[in-house]
């Protein structure tokens, strides 16, 4: 058994070898490679417009949704995962599904919307990753440029993390060492190991967390790693953009504050490795699901080099309170980030939360929306909830103009005093030089009266239905000019009236607007605080440019479309009374958008 087992990962080892050194000659075709713009959009370098949208934890596939035959069921049955349990049947991971399963799954993501994914470099949430101490899992990149394969006729495409968490690597853990490491290694390949992988595969080394990210042998191991799988990558078109890893600076309980600058200079190095194989890859980071409200990002991303920013927010860890809602704390948090660098969110949710089933879509559609219409190059969550609405914006963004750029908002409003008082953490009781934090930090910096005067502000962009744009060192109005500005002075092409809460999106190169109009009150489940719609009369006035215009008013909750031949002055009556939540589309009767009602 021992000398058959051996001899299969021989052959593995040499066909993992073969497909590194095929994939560096065989590169992804230009056509398919997406770039960050200045605007913070993504798009293909032919200029088709790539919005990221779903993300989920794209190496899970949860049972409840691709109805399995009993004889598939029967095969996965050992390794069906609860841990994620939202629907009471569990997941599968992609290690474990057929081509069939796969491609039944991304089919229905891609009907919803989905445009994509966010992959994990492990299999079945364990110790098996793709970094065997400097040697690419043959394996596992099987496994993946699979999904790869079969969500490509769908147009998925993947953030991949290039490098798995510390802990769950050789270099941390010996028991990874012994059962997922070893086992890898043809005797040829452990004849040859260099230096740095003989002191953690024969000498047993180990790191702790505080080391990971300055000791020489695990960077060398990182490196010898990189370059086969970053061979691998270049041949990959449906990986869009790179992550260092998941949730940097967090050991599952902790912020590692001890080790941030060590870890920010790694990345650096990581992000340097990672241009010079690839340069036109787009690279991020991403950090624990506190949104703005754990690390600084711009002090990581400044330094590291990364080209986009991939924050997580969860509810209860951002900000949210009774009066801002956890869609709006989100939102408020991306025009934050977006003051300095491209963001989006790489995971997000209102997760392991009292919050009834139902409610838990409003806040969803609303983080959708908020952050597509502040600028966002796409928005990604965590679990599979509410895929369907992902339909609309996945349709609405499809249509735009070839061109399309976001305008950046005319009104700027400055925050850099408040946002570099809210990130000194040595004003906070819970912050201990040189100790591992947990989450009080967090609580005490949500409650922040700085960061929640930025928050304010944004709620009060939603009232007046003003977007409004932050900067951190650049002219502006001061939050507390914002407070006191009278609306009438400012010039609104779009103005809801009622009640209801507006954002809206200017294309910059063509007469389009987009916008989102809602109607919450802010309601509290425990510490979880989100929009709950309340009724409001709603009519929509226009104040556009001379010229003709058509209008699409989307009702989201009722799935309705009502088109409209508008003068650059109109006036809409949409309800008397209505929750409902509504997307509005105006552009010059010239634009040929491919939307349901737009020519007729």
């Amino acid at each position: 058994m021992a000398t058959r087992r051996f001899a299969v990962f021989a052959v593995l080892g040499f066909l993992s070898g073969f497909a590194a050194r095929s994939g560096a000659a065989e590169a992804v075709p230009p056509k398919d490679q997406i770039q960050v713009g200045r605007d913070g959009m993504l798009r293909s370098r032919t200029g088709e417009l790539y919005v990221p949208l779903g993300g989920l934890h794209g190496n899970v596939l949860p049972l409840s949704r691709i109805d399995l035959t009993p004889e598939e069921l029967e095969k996965v049955k050992p390794y069906i995962w609860t841990a994620q349990r939202t629907d009471g049947q569990g997941h599968i991971d992609l290690w474990d599904a057929s081509d069939a399963v796969m491609d039944r799954w991304f089919k229905q993501l891609a009907a919803n919307g989905v445009t994509a994914l966010r992959l994990f470099p492990r299999a079945r949430v364990g110790n098996e990753v793709l970094d065997l101490c400097g040697k690419l899992n043959p394996e596992l990149q099987q496994v993946l440029h699979r999904a790869f394969k079969i969500a490509r006729p769908y147009g998925i495409r993947f953030l991949l993390q290039i490098l798995p968490e510390p802990g769950r690597t050789g270099y941390v853990s010996a028991r990874a060492i012994e059962r997922w490491v070893l086992p890898r290694y043809t005797q040829a390949e452990l004849a040859r190991l260099s230096p740095a992988q003989t002191r953690f595969i024969h000498e047993k080394k180990s790191v702790s967390m505080k080391e990971y990210f300055t000791d020489p042998d695990v960077l060398a191991c990182q490196k010898q790693y990189l370059e086969q799988a970053l061979d691998w990558v270049a041949a990959e078109p449906q990986v869009f953009a790179l992550e260092i890893y998941n949730e940097q600076g967090w050991n599952g309980r902790q912020f590692m504050y001890p080790a941030e600058d060590a870890e920010i200079r790694w990345t650096a190095e990581i992000v340097r490795t990672i241009k010079r194989r690839l340069p036109r890859m787009p690279v991020t980071l991403s950090h624990p699901g506190f949104g703005i409200t754990g690390y600084d990002p711009f002090k990581w991303t400044r330094a590291a080099g990364v080209d986009f920013y991939s924050p997580h927010a969860y509810a209860g860890l951002s900000g949210e309170n009774a009066t801002i809602d956890f869609a709006a704390v989100a939102a408020a948090s991306s025009r934050i980030m977006n003051a300095v660098i491209p963001s989006f969110y790489g995971e997000w949710g209102v997760f392991d939360s009292p919050v009834p089933m139902d409610l838990k879509r409003f806040s969803h559609r609303d983080a959708i929306w908020l952050c597509l219409l502040g600028g966002d190059g796409g928005f990604l969550q965590w679990t599979n909830e509410f895929l369907e609405e992902y339909r609309w914006p996945a349709k609405v963004f499809q249509a735009l103009p070839r061109n399309f750029s976001p305008e950046r908002p005319k009104l700027v409003v400055k925050i850099g005093a408040e946002y570099e008082r809210f990130h000194t953490n040595s004003r906070y009781p819970a912050f201990k030089p040189g100790e591992f934090i947990g989450f009080e930090l967090n609580r005490q910096k949500q409650q922040d009266e700085n960061i929640q005067r930025v928050f304010a502000a944004y709620r009060r962009s939603l009232e007046l239905g003003v977007p409004i744009a932050f900067t951190m060192t650049g002219r502006g109005m001061t939050l507390d000019e914002f407070a006191l500005l009278d609306a009438a002075r400012v010039q609104r092409p779009i103005r809801a009236e009622g009640g209801y809460q507006l954002a809206w999106l200017k294309d910059a190169r063509n007469p389009l607007w987009i916008a989102y109009l809602r109607s919450r009150k802010v309601h509290g489940f425990g510490s979880h605080f989100i929009g709950v719609p309340s009724g409001a009369p709603l009519a929509i006035r226009l104040s556009l440019p001379a010229g003709r215009y058509r209008a699409l008013l989307i009702n989201l909750s009722a799935g309705e479309v009502k088109a409209h031949s508008v003068n650059p002055d109109a006036s809409i009556r949409v309800s008397e009374r209505t929750s409902d939540d509504y997307v509005l589309i105006v552009g010059a009767e010239s634009l040929r958008l491919e939307l349901p009602g737009w020519a007729s």
